[in-house]
């Protein structure tokens, strides 16, 4: 791997940018890069913050990358994990862009300079807010270098948790963000006092890259959430 495209990641991974609305502000937005011999895929996500006093809903956003002045890259954002963010809480949105080889078959990582998401809120009534279960998740290095995360959700109600998410975001030592996904467990009931295991791969590219500017994950930070069937 080249030194160039090493400190092309490690910008994007130490990269801070957003444009937000007044009350979904993005904290801090982080990169990682999958290199394969057709494709290059590049994995964002950002943590956001509910700046206001309410619960903060995501209307529509869309997701950049830049060089220079051009967009080289534009998706649109339809949901935020979880789906509702309490006043002063956070959540994570992330979008994934492909590049395949040009006309001559050369596939590289595009130049980026920059990585915006501009969120656009709702207001949200207080009766669809989260409900909430208890997560907890563990984390074991693999065989291959990467990481399996295993995320245990647990219904302490009575009443049945229909179409359950988690979401969660991997940190290092001093707060930065690595890397964030969830899951939606859609058309699945989790009875009171049950629980379900979730897992989640992240892939030893990525994490062998983290390594090549020497960070890693030393905290974990997990959601799990479901709302009302009648929402």
């Amino acid at each position: 791997m080249k030194k160039g495209f090493l400190l092309f990641c490690l910008c994007l991974l130490l990269l801070h940018a957003g444009i937000a609305s007044a009350s979904l502000n993005v904290v801090q937005t982080s990169c990682n890069i999958l290199m394969g011999e057709d494709e290059c895929r590049i994995v964002c996500c950002a943590q956001v913050h509910n700046d206001s006093d309410q619960l903060a809903g995501l209307e529509h956003g869309f997701f950049r990358l830049i060089n220079g002045e051009e967009v080289i890259a534009e998706e649109g954002i339809s949901r935020i994990w979880p789906y509702f963010l309490d006043p002063g809480g956070d959540g994570y949105v992330f979008e994934t862009v492909t590049f395949y080889p040009d006309e001559d078959g050369h596939l590289e990582a595009p130049a980026i300079t920059g990585v915006t998401f501009e969120l656009n809120d709702m207001t949200v009534p207080l009766t669809v807010e989260n409900n909430r279960l208890k997560a907890d998740m563990h984390i074991e290095k693999t065989e291959t270098g990467g990481y399996i995360m295993a995320c245990t959700l647990k219904n302490e109600e009575m009443e049945t948790a229909w179409n359950p998410q988690v979401s969660f975001g991997l940190y290092t030592e001093g707060g930065l963000l690595l890397f964030a996904d969830g899951k939606s467990l859609d058309n699945i009931g989790l009875s009171g006092g049950n629980q379900i295991e979730i897992q989640f791969i992240v892939n030893p590219q990525i994490v062998a890259q983290w390594g090549k500017y020497g960070v890693e994950p030393a905290e974990v930070r997990v959601a799990g959430t479901y709302r009302q069937e009648t929402d």
